[in-house]
């Protein structure tokens, strides 16, 4: 994302009082999709609705309901579900600034919760920062995502196959299955930085050049960018587990996320040093680089000295130097310029200067 973008983005919340609901983010063009899940663990129910649907249609309806919103530039349509669940303007407000700080809300009746889904594009290989809400009350999950893409596909296979204990699970549970696969794709996304920084050492052991030191520092802020969206994940995990709509069961399994967000940090620290060490490498490479160029010009002079010496000798030109007027004396100095060479060479070549 350009500076310029950022600072459009800022200003569009300048002046303006609190709660008031703005989208910071791109404006897109995207169709809003919301998809319905109600289910408990016999059956399950599967509802698609678009902008225009009647707000009665997303009232609870199962044990569980999970309501995911795909798109939030349309802020009446967030206005309008956050009236329907009871949800305070400074949590909407939240809600659509898409620059917000991964961070956990509670409320009397809900908790939110919002992070940065972290993907990554096959064919361009940019990194992909997508914005998600979480809202979870009683019996139901609000989802709130910036684009129709996401990596929950998964999940919803499982709720709609009956695989697994999700089914058998209450919200809390789907809350926590949605974050664990984000925070799992981290990972992912991670051992792309990882193959970024072996293509480019394998570069600069190999062939360095000048554009090496671009890539470096172009990698190393992305994974700045990276590692400022996914650490105060950890905080907001240790948040999660600490309230009471997470009974002991699934805090069990808080633990095991907050142990996966810590092996994403140890992992992003990792892959910090490793890219300051490239900027090391690169420096000795280059070093290496100039010193070998120095070593052949050097070796090249020290051979052309004695060359210099003799031709410089009898370019001199005095009357009484008798190979001046010697018959052979030109085949003569040359072959002996030629053995003064090879000798040179292969003396260099024993002490393995060259």
């Amino acid at each position: 994302m350009r500076v310029e973008e950022v600072k459009l983005k800022k200003n569009r919340k300048l002046g303006e009082a609190p709660g008031t609901l703005v989208y910071t983010g791109n404006r897109k063009d995207e169709k809003i999709k919301i998809t319905y899940y109600a289910y408990d663990e016999k059956d399950v129910e599967k509802k698609e609705y678009d902008i225009g649907v009647n707000m009665a249609c997303l009232k609870p309806q199962k044990d569980v309901n999970w309501i995911d919103i795909s798109g939030i530039h349309n802020v009446k349509l967030v206005e309008k579900i956050g009236s329907l669940y009871n949800i305070d303007n400074l949590i909407l407000e939240d809600l659509l600034n898409s620059d917000q700080r991964p961070k956990v809300d509670e409320r009397v009746d809900f908790i939110f919760a919002v992070l940065k889904m972290i993907t990554v594009n096959k064919k361009t290989e940019e990194i992909i920062y997508e914005q998600v809400s979480f809202i979870l009350g009683k019996n139901y999950l609000l989802t709130f995502q910036e684009t129709p893409d996401d990596i929950f596909q998964k999940i919803r296979e499982r709720i709609e196959q009956g695989v697994g204990k999700i089914r058998l699970r209450k919200e809390n549970y789907l809350a926590y299955s949605l974050l664990d696969a984000i925070v799992d794709n981290y990972l992912i996304v991670l051992e792309e930085f990882e193959n970024e920084i072996d293509r480019l050492e394998d570069k600069i052991l190999n062939n360095v050049d000048s554009k090496d030191m671009e890539k470096i520092i172009a990698l190393k802020k992305k994974l700045s960018v990276f590692k400022k969206n996914v650490n105060p994940v950890r905080e907001m995990t240790i948040k999660l587990g600490t309230n009471e709509v997470f009974d002991s069961g699934i805090r069990n399994y808080l633990k095991d996320l907050y142990d996966h967000i810590v092996v994403v940090s140890e992992t992003i620290e990792n892959l910090h040093s490793r890219v300051s060490g490239l900027i090391e490498l690169y420096n000795s490479s280059i070093g290496n680089a100039m010193n070998e160029i120095m070593k052949v010009l050097t070796t090249i002079s020290t051979i052309f000295i004695p060359l210099s010496f003799i031709t410089g000798m009898y370019g001199m030109n005095f009357a009484n130097m008798p190979e001046l007027n010697w018959k052979y004396g030109y085949y003569v100095t040359l072959i002996l310029m030629v053995l003064i060479v090879v000798g040179m060479i292969i003396y260099f070549k024993r002490k393995k200067w060259w």
